[in-house]
């Protein structure tokens, strides 16, 4: 049993409820020294304890138990953020804007391509399903392996879906920007 854990939810939730120790005590009826004791990480409640915190909190017991999402963790700094320079096509950047989970099974990427320069037919993604593309800074022209070819400008967006092969061309003299949705799961849900 993870007694921080419940200790931080309780906490979390006496005071975003604007509740002394006291008042959650009354409310539960668990007593205000096995609550402080929680509160700091401390103690071994019963499960009727349990019980009647989580009634009191108008959740399950086994949601006390959940780790607690701090907004901290969810957030990739731009400086947490190098570009990925592949160094057999010096021509293109990539750059990871999420973090990591076990929970998404999707990546966004920021990819830079240089002034009038090109990449490989591909999907980006290593696997076949659908991506997804907005354009950043452009214009950039995407090219299918049969010939189709569009041209995309600042603001577009483009499903790139599973049997397409393309490549992306940068006919400008500026550098072109586009984030880049890619899964990283085998599973179509």
């Amino acid at each position: 049993m993870n007694i921080d854990q419940i200790g931080a939810r309780l906490t979390n939730y006496r005071k975003n409820s604007n509740m002394t120790i006291k008042d959650f005590s009354q409310l539960s009826g668990v007593s205000t020294a096995l609550l402080s004791q929680l509160e700091r990480g401390m103690g071994n409640p019963s499960l009727s304890v349990l019980c009647a915190i989580a009634k009191t909190m108008n959740i399950s017991v086994s949601s006390l138990f959940e780790e607690t999402i701090i907004l901290n963790n969810l957030v990739k700094r731009a400086d947490e953020q190098p570009n990925i320079m592949d160094t057999t096509k010096e021509n293109i950047e990539f750059q990871l804007l999420t973090t990591k989970s076990a929970n998404l099974s999707d990546d966004l990427f920021r990819i830079t391509i240089h002034s009038h320069s090109e990449t490989e037919f591909c999907p980006f993604g290593a696997n076949e399903l659908e991506e997804i593309m907005l354009v950043e800074k452009g214009p950039v022209t995407i090219v299918s392996d049969n010939g189709d070819s569009i041209i995309l400008k600042k603001g577009d967006t483009m499903r790139l879906v599973s049997k397409l092969r393309y490549k992306i061309k940068n006919n400008s003299s500026h550098e072109v920007t586009f984030l880049f949705i890619a899964s990283n799961s085998n599973e179509v849900l």
